[in-house]
């Protein structure tokens, strides 16, 4: 049975993304990744339902990774959704896209949660998906 894996992200990282999930599918077929990629404003009109769907996914995984770049800490998608993933009973934690803290500021959700932020080591990321 597949590992379900949330992926947190911002949309200025999907090429990122992309890079990162092929890689750790390469390492481990039973991973199926998940994720809502949200193009509306947090406050738009449409940010009850888009909230109710992403919870869905949320509740089908086991994992939320956050993938955190250069503006990941920024999002209001991002925190609700480390936030509502650790209400949902995932295990969290974040990978930094550019394997520096320096470039990549981890999110406050993430801090406030004290949840564990991995360089990218598509080898310790599947370890750690578990």
């Amino acid at each position: 049975m597949a590992r379900r894996v949330f992926l947190s992200f911002v949309e200025e990282d999907l090429d990122l993304v992309n890079l990162f999930r092929g890689q750790a599918r390469n390492k481990n077929s039973d991973l199926e990744f998940s994720d809502y990629s949200v193009k509306q404003p947090y406050d738009s009109t449409d940010a009850a339902y888009i909230r109710s769907k992403i919870r869905e996914r949320l509740r089908a995984a086991y994992v939320t990774i956050c993938l955190i770049g250069e503006s990941t800490y920024r999002s209001l998608w991002v925190d609700w959704e480390i936030r509502t993933s650790v209400e949902e009973g995932n295990k969290v934690f974040g990978v930094r896209l550019h394997s520096s803290s320096a470039k990549d500021t981890t999110p406050k959700a993430l801090t406030d949660l004290q949840a564990p932020v991995y360089n990218w080591d598509v080898d310790a990321i599947v370890r750690a998906i578990g």
